[in-house]
């Protein structure tokens, strides 16, 4: 598998402190069929900014080195979305943004209100060949309160990424609910972990997966977690649920 929304580079954001902690959360998921974890850690997001993606990559190629490549850890970035998006994504390699396995999927974060200004951002995003995928929207109070509104952000050309843990019910009734409404719909297009550490946000891919395939049956499951993610660290087309 393939675990696109993790957070495994140590000291830098509210995922792992250490390195023999980064390297145990990783080798957890490799125990459960990962393969290849994109590493997402917050960007511009108080206090985690993260500006630079150069440290980020170096953090990357020490874990991939402890690593010794199982899992493979590629880079990406959990932007918290703001208003200048555009401007920031325009900056290119010097900016903070970094695309899913530097591809044009960008995973973001929307905080507790959704900004007037996202629809026209994400319009702009889809004429440079941008597709924003939302993460954890069964967590966001704001689109609790206006589901429309993700609708609307998805015929926009975003993506919706549910989180692993929050399926299996680790985050609560009103959470896994979210998720089995948005799987209903055939509206999820990716399931990711969101892993932070072993304690508290391990990895539960593998107990989601069996969770979609007994629920919505194996084409749903080979496509979001399978050919979807698949696809995204290629930079290509989703060919499930599009």
């Amino acid at each position: 598998m393939i675990d696109l929304h993790f957070h495994c580079l140590p000291g830098i954001d509210d995922g792992p402190s250490s390195w023999d902690d980064a390297v145990a959360l990783c080798r957890a998921a490799a125990a459960e069929g990962v393969e290849t974890i994109v590493a997402t850690p917050h960007v511009l997001r108080s206090p985690w900014l993260n500006e630079s993606p150069a440290e980020r990559d170096e953090l990357l190629l020490k874990l991939n080195s402890r690593l010794g490549g199982t899992p493979a850890i590629l880079p990406g970035c959990e932007f918290f979305f703001a208003s200048d998006a555009l401007e920031l994504w325009e900056r290119g390699s010097t900016g903070p943004l970094t695309g899913l396995n530097r591809t044009g999927f960008l995973l973001m974060e929307i905080g507790g209100e959704i900004p007037r200004e996202i629809d026209s951002c994400f319009h702009e995003f889809s004429l440079l060949g941008v597709t924003p995928i939302v993460a954890h929207p069964e967590r966001s109070p704001a689109f609790a309160s206006a589901p429309e509104r993700l609708g609307r952000l998805i015929a926009l050309g975003a993506k919706v990424q549910i989180t692993a843990a929050a399926l299996v019910g680790d985050f609560g009734p009103r959470a896994e609910a979210a998720c089995r409404e948005l799987l209903d719909k055939g509206v999820v297009h990716l399931v990711a972990s969101d892993a932070h550490s072993l304690e508290s946000r391990p990895p539960r891919l593998s107990a989601a997966r069996e969770r979609v395939r007994r629920n919505w049956g194996e084409e749903v499951e080979q496509g979001i977690f399978e050919a979807n993610p698949k696809a995204v660290i290629e930079g290509r087309a989703l060919p499930w649920g599009t």
